[in-house]
């Protein structure tokens, strides 16, 4: 089975995308923060892909307020997990604007990202994609 890692603080969205990977016989790893997100990392075996939103505060614990909120963190953790886990693919799922996403893209480069879709269905079909393209050794 393959192991997904969902990094989202938007619960309602996570919880549900994550129903859905889970339907499609996947298991999902959820983190509501990049530092969960580490945290959990390093306590498992390495996720086959790790699929994180950009617009979320580095932690939720008790010392949240003292980071900024912005899709800056995003950025810097998946470009930061990439560098880390260099076998692992990673992909953005992002809710920024339709203007912003070109230099969203420019920014994580050569990590892929896309906007999130509304049609959850067709976010795990992406996600799916990436797996299989993994198995054969497409992305890197």
């Amino acid at each position: 089975m393959k192991t997904v890692l969902v990094i989202d603080n938007n619960r309602e969205y996570r919880e549900a995308f994550c129903d859905v990977l889970e339907g499609q016989g996947i298991d999902v790893v959820a983190s509501d923060c990049p530092d969960a997100a580490y945290q959990k990392l390093f306590g498992m075996d390495a996720p086959d892909l790790i699929v994180g939103d950009l617009h979320m505060p580095f932690t939720t614990g008790p010392t949240r307020d003292e980071y900024k909120t912005s899709y800056e963190v995003g950025v810097k953790t998946l470009r930061e997990l990439a560098w880390v886990f260099p076998d692992i693919p990673v992909i953005a799922l992002t809710a920024v604007e339709e203007l912003d996403i070109e230099r969203v893209k420019k920014l994580l480069s050569p990590i892929p990202a896309y906007r999130k879709s509304a049609n959850l269905n067709q976010a795990a079909d992406l996600v799916q994609g990436f797996l299989e393209s993994a198995d054969v050794g497409g992305v890197q």
